[in-house]
């Protein structure tokens, strides 16, 4: 196969696009202002990421690890790359033996001309990625006029060979740890070396970093690695966690869930904290749906602050963040969490899929290093040697802890409750969107309160029962957390599937089809 490749201002910064003609034996790509091309005359390859390996060499298809997306011609055929997380995903369609393939779902569906079809329950697959490397669901249902159906890729590559067959395949390798300072190095190293790859400067736009920072565990023990490789960098954190529990009903947990601030962690680390803005209601029409964009599940929107920021560089920026934590580093996982299948209680992450692509910024959460070899990390938590930093609890986290004492971390200052900051919405949160959204769509703001009335009834009700069978233990009620009711009032009415739609036939409208990229 040949690969021709052009490069879209119009884009978002780090979208890339292939049409993939097998019988032509042609792969016509178009790439962001941002993604990176092979800068040989006859191209091979195009990423938006960071691999462990030198980012000369282009190999980004044989690494072990990989944050962000790619396309890779070789001499077995087309690779699609997508990142080694469940947060992030490559999306494909195929028509006949053309084939689509895209690392944004909003550019798939312009270029084809394609909607989000509305008459089926799109949670199914958005949700889908928790389930883990096995047994996330790849199709959704779109309207087009030849293709009823697109897929999303997640974690494993496709290959096409040179005939046009697809086949999946996984690029992990098994790893073994002999003790908690031989997990520590082997995982150290593999951060130092994508750091190396992103900020090379054989690239046309070496990567800036960030982090964040909380009183959990996750996210500041990956800012206490990152911060001996790049010190000062910024480090985001919110004041408060997402929680609705009242004040008094924390006292009776014997817990603070309400202050999430991890400012003078991110301080005690080397990085320098700036306050996430909680407040949504002057986001721009175009951030917040850029942030719907991803899937029928809630959005993060808490973040847009850091997108805006991240936009105002001239590179992209790097977000090394704490996802999957738990699933690497909980001292107590059952059989399922000890599979490798990467299986998750949330989605977090993986909402912001579209906004990061638009506003430049790659994930890179790398707890999912070594992931699919958990029962040996968590082999190494439940040591002997990790004794000292086991606390017997149902938040009990040792590798973390041991990293963020021993960087001089106060013990009481972290891990002691488990907290968050997005929280669960079912329609737009900015003035600007809400007001798109009511002149589109056939609920008003009176319809719409009442439906999100009811269904925070429906939350408290359920939490209230939780709260008395669990008799107030907060571990318990993590484990008997449960949805709103969505499901049930999508039968009559399903506000948060109209948001979706709405978001993304906004932004994919922009990248309608043309050229030889013409469906």
């Amino acid at each position: 196969m040949q690969m021709v490749v052009s490069r879209d201002a119009a884009l978002p910064k780090l979208a890339w696009f292939a049409k993939v003609d097998v019988h032509g034996r042609l792969v016509e790509a178009e790439v962001g202002p941002m993604v990176e091309v092979d800068p040989a005359p006859s191209p091979r390859w195009l990423v938006a990421g960071m691999w462990l390996g030198p980012f000369e060499e282009g190999a980004f298809h044989r690494a072990e690890a990989i944050f962000g997306s790619g396309l890779r011609l070789d001499d077995d055929g087309l690779h699609v790359v997508p990142a080694s997380t469940t947060v992030e995903r490559c999306v494909y369609a195929r028509d006949g033996a053309t084939w689509y393939v895209s690392n944004s779902l909003v550019v798939l569906l312009g270029r084809l001309g394609a909607r989000i079809d509305l008459r089926f329950d799109h949670r199914d697959w958005g949700e889908s990625m928790a389930l883990g490397v096995f047994n996330y669901v790849r199709q959704f249902h779109v309207l087009h006029p030849r293709i009823p159906t697109m897929s999303q890729l997640i974690f494993e590559s496709l290959r096409l060979a040179p005939d046009g067959s697809p086949s999946f395949h996984f690029r992990d390798r098994p790893r073994t740890f002999d003790t908690y300072a031989d997990y520590l190095r082997q995982w150290s190293e593999a951060i130092a070396a994508l750091h190396a790859n992103a900020s090379s400067k054989a690239r046309r736009y070496p990567m800036r970093s960030i982090t964040s920072a909380s009183r959990g565990y996750d996210s500041s023990a990956v800012t206490a690695v990152v911060t001996t490789l790049e010190p000062g960098l910024l480090s985001w954190t919110a004041a408060r966690s997402n929680t609705r529990v009242p004040r008094l009903l924390q006292g009776l947990m014997n817990a603070n869930v309400a202050d999430d601030d991890g400012s003078e962690i991110a301080r005690k680390l080397g990085a320098t904290p700036r306050y996430l803005d909680l407040g949504l209601r002057a986001m721009p029409k175009e951030l917040e749906a850029w942030c719907w964009a991803t899937a029928q599940i809630s959005p993060e929107l808490v973040f847009h602050s850091m997108l805006t920021e991240a936009d105002a560089h001239p590179v992209p920026t790097v977000f090394w963040a704490g996802h999957v934590g738990d699933g690497a580093w909980e001292r107590q996982l059952g059989e399922l969490g000890l599979s490798g299948q990467i299986v998750r209680g949330a989605q977090s992450g993986y909402a912001l899929i579209e906004a990061r692509l638009r506003y430049g910024v790659v994930e890179a959460s790398v707890p999912y290093l070594f992931m699919r070899s958990v029962a040996a990390i968590n082999a190494v938590s439940r040591s002997a040697e990790m004794k000292p930093w086991q606390l017997g609890n149902d938040y009990d986290r040792p590798i973390p802890r041991r990293l963020l004492e021993e960087r001089g971390v106060p013990r009481e200052a972290f891990g002691f409750g488990k907290k968050a900051v997005a929280q669960d919405y079912e329609s737009p949160q900015g003035d600007a969107l809400r007001e798109v959204f009511f002149d589109q769509t056939q609920w008003t703001a009176i319809t719409e309160r009442l439906y999100r009335g009811v269904n925070l009834g429906i939350y408290f009700a359920q939490r209230a029962s939780d709260f008395v069978q669990a008799s107030g233990d907060r571990g318990k009620l993590v484990a008997r957390a449960r949805r709103f009711g969505k499901r049930s009032l999508a039968s009559v009415a399903d506000l948060q599937r109209q948001t979706f739609f709405l978001a993304t036939h906004l932004l994919a409208e922009r990248y309608a089809a043309r050229g030889p990229s013409s469906a």
